[in-house]
């Protein structure tokens, strides 16, 4: 049996996914561009999402 996701609204789930930018980001993982370029296309998905 799968569980069941628990809903998780748009500002909870965005900050969760700045989290893991900052986390990866502090590891070295990941590089400053590659961060401003996942953040852009965040705020472009916030844009275009209808309310």
């Amino acid at each position: 049996m799968t569980k069941k996701k628990t809903p998780e609204t748009d500002p909870d789930q965005s900050e969760r996914f700045r989290k893991a930018v900052r986390d990866l980001e502090a590891a070295g993982e990941l590089s400053p561009t590659d961060k401003e370029q996942f953040e852009k296309a965040l705020d472009q998905i916030k844009m275009t999402k209808p309310d």
